[in-house]
């Protein structure tokens, strides 16, 4: 039970809603004395939650468990899809909506293209129509629906549902808050790499850690960074942005304006920069480590180039956050953990900094989808995260 004696008892309730919440979403099921436990409360203070989470559709019971004598006890389940949120993912190529429940499942999907040309307001109209045409094929109500997160590669002021300056989209001081209001749901925007650290937070490698940062390889690069089970922002809001750090003395100029930014060097466009036009991407991928794993010199060349890119820019996070782990996902995911191998037992490049060989380097387990998945689970902190709304008590 919480014992913090500045909060009232409505607060205490409150929060320990939420503890059973988060206690089933990862346990799946219970019973009403191991929650008791877990909140250190008594039987009749978890018999009164779980009356009220069961009469407003969050819980219900299902059957019995073994019993080591006297009365068996009670099973208590999560009702996955009493609540859900949307996610959307905005990349210059393409943007992806996602419908989720409560567990995180994905209910339905949809993508379309991204004109840079014609800008943000045109896809805006486009994702409000996607998620109402969801919301009537799944036949969901509007009160159902926690909220929309929105997930885009460069500053945004969360706050302020402001997105400050987002580069590789071409949009710069462009407000969220009349598409919100023409929505009629509320939106969370945050930095795409963000997003994908917190879907790895909740549902990938990051799960058991409470110190980690996140980057994320997609058309630029993005690092979230979480600190003690929270997302470190910044005082402005620009805690990451290490694919802006120069890495390179080559006069390559990025869509920041700066020259020889690290997502020249490591993001995916890096390692695509030698793909034909008559090649998709997936086939190139495939392609290219295929002829590494067969020793062809050139492609040798290009791989090995790319990782020691990549680790200059790790070096940065290490000398500059000194976690104890670096989770790589995003674009490349598919890829990523033979990037790591490379870089690590063929280039030996974690022997460059005293202590480097301390930190482990995980390729992500979310994936692809991580930045998008993180979006959808934005909305569901009010419902989850007891120390965010701690908070804001």
């Amino acid at each position: 039970m919480l014992k913090n004696k500045t909060y009232t008892h409505e607060q205490i309730r409150e929060v320990n809603y939420i503890r059973i919440l988060q206690y089933l979403r990862t346990h799946h099921e219970t019973t009403k004395a191991e929650l008791g436990k877990h909140l250190q409360v008594s039987h009749t203070t978890i018999n009164t939650y779980i009356q009220t989470l069961t009469e407003e559709g969050f819980v219900a019971t299902f059957g019995t468990a073994d019993s080591s004598g006297g009365r068996k006890p009670v099973i208590i389940k999560l009702l996955p899809n009493v609540r859900y949120s949307f996610g959307v993912s905005i990349s210059p190529s393409y943007v992806s909506v996602m419908l989720i429940n409560l567990v995180g499942d994905a209910v339905d999907s949809a993508q379309f293209p991204y004109s840079i040309e014609s800008g943000l307001q045109p896809s805006l109209s486009q994702i409000r129509e996607q998620i109402f045409t969801m919301m009537d094929r799944n036949q969901i109500e509007k009160d159902k629906i926690l909220g929309v997160g929105m997930a885009f590669p460069g500053l945004v002021d969360t706050d302020n549902l402001i997105l400050d300056y987002i580069p590789n989209l071409n949009i710069k001081n462009n407000s969220l808050k009349e598409f919100q209001q023409e929505l009629g749901l509320k939106v969370y925007p945050d930095n795409e790499a963000n997003a994908a650290a917190y879907a790895e937070y909740l549902m990938g490698k990051g799960s058991n850690l409470s110190n980690f940062v996140y980057v994320s390889i997609a058309e630029g690069i993005g690092s979230g960074i979480l600190i003690d089970r929270f997302l470190f922002r910044g005082r402005n809001k620009r805690a990451g942005e290490f694919g802006h750090l120069k890495v390179s003395d080559e006069k390559i100029r990025c869509s920041c304006g700066r020259y020889g930014c690290w997502e020249l060097f490591a993001s995916k466009r890096a390692l695509l920069k030698s793909k034909p036009e008559n090649m998709s991407e997936t086939e190139y991928l495939r392609q290219l480590f295929q002829d590494y794993e067969s020793g062809i010199p050139s492609v040798e060349k290009i791989i090995e180039e790319y990782v020691r890119h990549l680790f200059a820019g790790l070096d940065v996070i290490l000398l500059s956050v000194d976690p104890s782990f670096i989770i790589i996902g995003g674009d490349l995911g598919a890829y990523m953990d033979r990037l790591i191998e490379v870089g690590i037992a063929k280039l030996e490049l974690k022997n460059n900094f005293y202590g480097y060989e301390t930190i482990r380097i995980l390729a992500s387990g979310v994936k692809e989808n991580a930045s998008l998945l993180g979006a959808a689970l934005l909305p569901l902190e009010q419902i989850f995260n007891y120390q965010r709304t701690l908070l804001d008590l």
